[in-house]
């Protein structure tokens, strides 16, 4: 997923870097509006320095440029779910597997919103969706857990590790984990 793709290409820089180029684009898309390449470039960027709402604003604009593009779709999705914005994540993610029905994660995704707004029939239907394509859902959660301690997202970190600790209780190293997360949040606030 694009996800991926985003801390693979810009893990390596820093947060002033990527301002500068977010600025760049931004000066540079003030002439192409409708460049699709450098609107996902700026969008990319937006989501790693956490900026959401940014990186969704984006990505509404690039679904309306190209509406049969599965992943911009899927990707606008996965940052609706982050905000927590579940029906808007579960009508972008049930439309891409409509146009590409081979995303494994997607389904997972898919599965956890159905989850979120209490839709468990749905939920469960996805999830063996995701399995049947072969995804191992205890490590998505652990990969989701330790890209956003990566990213000093913490309390984002914290869910991802308890839902991995949910399905599969007896693994302590995660428990401890999560128990050092809180205590770090903690000491962040005071």
């Amino acid at each position: 997923m694009l996800r991926t793709e985003i801390f693979r290409i810009y893990s390596s820089e820093s947060i002033i870097e990527l301002k500068e180029k977010e600025n760049n684009l931004r000066v540079e898309l003030i002439l192409e509006p409708d460049n699709y390449k450098k609107l996902n470039k700026l969008g990319k960027i937006l989501y790693y320095t956490k900026d959401l709402e940014g990186a969704i604003s984006i990505y509404e604009k690039l679904v309306k440029l190209k509406p049969d593009n599965h992943g911009f779709i899927s990707f606008l999705g996965y940052l609706y779910y982050e905000k927590d914005y579940f029906q808007q994540a579960i009508e972008c993610l049930e439309k891409s597997l409509e146009l590409d029905p081979e995303g494994a994660f997607r389904y997972f995704i898919l599965g956890n919103a159905y989850s979120r707004i209490g839709a468990i029939k749905q939920a469960v239907s996805n999830y063996d969706f995701a399995i049947f394509l072969d995804f191992d859902i205890y490590k998505a959660h652990l990969d989701f857990a330790k890209k956003f301690e990566n990213m000093n997202r913490l309390k984002r970190a914290i869910k991802a590790y308890i839902a991995a600790y949910e399905i599969d209780p007896r693994d302590k190293k995660i428990k401890a984990k999560i128990e050092t997360l809180k205590i770090k949040i903690s000491e962040n606030y005071k």
